[in-house]
């Protein structure tokens, strides 16, 4: 009779994780956000276009089937609030995602039409900061100086509303810099 080893009836250790690589990018310049912006893409990618969509242009980059980036200033007309929109939802069946300019157009104009998409109204963009000042006015209005964040203390109490403070500053005086009026910015809040 062979004696058996609890070590014999463990399995071996598992080899070491595989260090995930990035795939290789290159860069193109583009009209994204209304500035010259540079854009990393995939090296099988295709090369972004521009198209207008219901007089709108618009910049399409191929990556996750579409997306679409705004090209006009800051407050212009656009799908998206942000001035950015995904369509990875959207598949050809038994096809290669390859969309011809005319699907691409048709696509997003459905999106605008359906009421899970804009539901035919089209909003303002804006950049990151413009909506986070919005957001954070919004709170600030609603919010009673005097009690909120009073659990931390009297001195860490102040010390948020002063960077809450700084913040709404800053992002007004980069507002001013950028040529964006901030009742515009306000008033387009949903």
């Amino acid at each position: 009779m062979e004696q058996l080893s609890l070590l014999d009836l463990m399995a071996p250790p598992p080899p070491p994780p595989k260090q995930w690589v990035p795939p290789p990018t290159r860069q193109v310049m583009t009209r994204a956000y209304a500035t010259d912006y540079l854009m990393n893409i995939g090296m099988d990618e295709r090369d972004p276009i521009e198209m207008e969509v219901r007089g709108i242009p618009t910049l399409i980059k191929f990556s996750s089937v579409f997306q679409t980036y705004a090209v006009q200033p800051a407050g212009s007309e656009y799908w998206s609030e942000t001035g950015f929109r995904r369509f990875a939802g959207v598949y050809q069946v038994g096809g290669s995602n390859e969309f011809t300019g005319d699907e691409i157009r048709q696509i997003i104009e459905s999106m605008i039409d359906s009421k899970h998409g804009c539901n035919g109204k089209l909003t303002k963009w804006w950049p990151d900061y413009c909506r986070q000042w919005r957001q954070n006015k919004y709170f600030a209005d609603r919010a009673d100086r005097a009690t909120t964040w009073d659990q931390f203390g009297a001195e860490k109490q102040a010390e948020y509303w002063a960077k809450h403070d700084a913040e709404q500053a800053a992002a007004l005086a980069q507002m001013e810099a950028d040529g964006i009026d901030p009742q515009e910015v306000w008033r387009t809040y949903r």
